[in-house]
């Protein structure tokens, strides 16, 4: 999962090592968001309009699976890139996605609706949005509380089951056909034909439909840059062409003429396998829970949900009990409900909470609740590295609405400043931060004011966006002081 100190290598076998690079992956989002700035600022300019920089809020997705970490990331990445807090919005893609083909109306099929209109359902209908993208998969429920509302009613899910993941087979194909030491040889050597044979497979991938498995015995061509072919005689001193006639794709796969590699429709498919069975499966799991049994659609929105191959996998899993929604231009369902998403943020009303999320804290010792082991280990008469709970995982949150408020005393009246340490774990109900599954994601510090000598303090969080956001009073002045977790990374 990302974070502030995730690395990016550079893919490339360079024969100079000293040309190796890693960068900070903060560091390579941040200069895209800056070029996409810089871009429509100077679009801005050329169309003469009278929009201030300042006016503009900018909106960037992300997968509902991401963690705290990981959307912080993104925020300290859009910062990097010159875009202020102030002005950025993150928005979870099942949600933009949801809120898009609410506004629209997208049936089941393009001559009816069936019945099962998005933009048309009552208050109280739930559906599943399946956002299939390029690398994530997500999967959240949503139900309609309203004409231009709609709220979470299960944690969100998923996995990294997207489009790519059909690329990594291709390239496992590869290794098993050609062996590391020729691909190695053309990415060193002929880098570009290297990502052109990969580019070539894209083009493939994504025009190879459910009606080429007609006939499972014809081919899908793709071109084979001529580096590659040399690096391969140049490695194994043989010919591919002649050695595609023995090996485990005999009658699979071949050579034809120059530079086309013919791969057969039933191997291809293969490549698709991985995405489909982890995609279905979780789909199943979700669906038989017994509080979801009144979902009657199934959204499917996403780059990746272009490909037939994958909508009619699911159609033949699901489609007889649960109807099945495929919008127009499924790939900017997100972009454009992120726009929808922009202005009209409180179009989600709640979320359910993926974490327990808590604050560690010390206490008296509790008997019949704390073991006696805690006894030998009391620090000024109190257990330490209690897990004070704030938001439990399952939990609905309401969007607007902080969590109540919970009572801190700092160990010291003298203390000018107070930390927070926050934890988060999947446990329901964890006695100590200790406990196996939590995890320390972030710290909050707050400087306390000079007018008061006693320092009992409350703290409340909201929990319920895209970030976590906390505001401290001081009960004997009621000063408040808001602030933001600095997740670790």
């Amino acid at each position: 999962m990302l974070g502030n100190e995730t690395m990016i290598e550079e893919s490339l076998e360079l024969n100079n090592p000293e040309l190796k690079k890693k960068m900070k992956a903060v560091e390579v989002f941040a200069a895209v968001i800056a070029y996409f700035k810089k871009d429509l600022l100077q679009t801005k300019e050329q169309r003469g309009t009278t929009i201030k920089e300042k006016d503009i809020q900018w909106v960037i997705t992300v997968p509902a699976i991401w963690d705290l970490k990981a959307k912080q990331f993104m925020r300290e990445a859009a910062k990097k890139g010159g875009i202020s807090h102030d002005q950025l919005t993150l928005a979870l893609e099942p949600e933009a996605a949801s809120m898009h083909c609410r506004r629209v109306p997208v049936g089941i099929t393009e001559e009816s609706d069936g019945g099962r209109n998005i933009a048309l359902m009552d208050v109280g209908s739930k559906y599943i949005v399946l956002d299939q993208g390029g690398g994530t998969t997500d999967i959240a429920v949503h139900e309609v509380t309203g004409k231009n509302t709609l709220k979470e009613i299960n944690q969100a899910c998923g996995g990294h089951w997207g489009g790519i993941t059909v690329n990594g087979e291709f390239y496992s194909f590869l290794i098993k056909l050609l062996g590391g030491d020729v691909i190695n040889e053309v990415k060193i050597n002929s880098p570009s034909d290297y990502f052109q044979l990969l580019y070539n497979f894209e083009h493939v991938k994504t025009s190879f439909t459910s009606e080429h498995m007609a006939d499972s015995n014809q081919h899908q061509t793709i071109r084979i840059p001529i580096s590659w072919l040399q690096s391969y005689q140049m490695v194994t001193d043989c010919k591919l062409k002649d050695a595609m006639k023995q090996g485990m794709y005999v009658g699979k796969a071949y050579l034809s003429g120059a530079d086309k590699l013919r791969i057969k429709n039933s191997l291809f498919r293969t490549f698709f396998d991985y995405s489909i069975d982890n995609v279905t499966e979780i789909l199943a799991s979700v669906l038989s829970k017994r509080e979801l049994k009144e979902v009657e659609t199934i959204l499917i929105v996403g780059g990746h949900s272009k490909s037939t191959i994958l909508t009619d996998a699911i159609m033949k899993k699901f489609g007889s009990r649960y109807g099945v929604v495929i919008p127009k231009n499924p790939d900017i369902a997100v972009l454009k409900g992120a726009v929808l998403f922009g202005f009209e943020p409180d179009i989600i009303t709640s979320r359910v909470a993926r974490y327990t999320y808590g604050i560690a804290m010390q206490r008296p010792f509790i008997s019949g609740v704390d073991p006696e082991s805690k006894r030998k280990f009391l620090i000024n008469g109190l257990v330490d590295n209690v897990f004070d709970k704030h938001v439990e995982i399952g939990q609905v949150v309401n969007i607007g609405e902080f969590q109540k408020d919970h009572d801190y005393v700092p160990a010291s009246k003298d203390y000018k400043g107070v930390h927070f340490e926050f934890y988060a774990t999947e446990s329901k109900n964890p006695k100590y931060v200790t406990d196996d599954g939590c995890s320390c994601i972030g710290v909050l510090y707050f400087e306390l004011s000079d007018k008061s000598n006693r320092k009992d303090l409350k703290l409340k969080l909201y929990a319920s966006g895209t970030e976590i956001m906390a505001v401290i009073t001081e009960k004997s002045t009621n000063i408040q002081t808001e602030g933001y977790f600095s997740l670790l990374g």
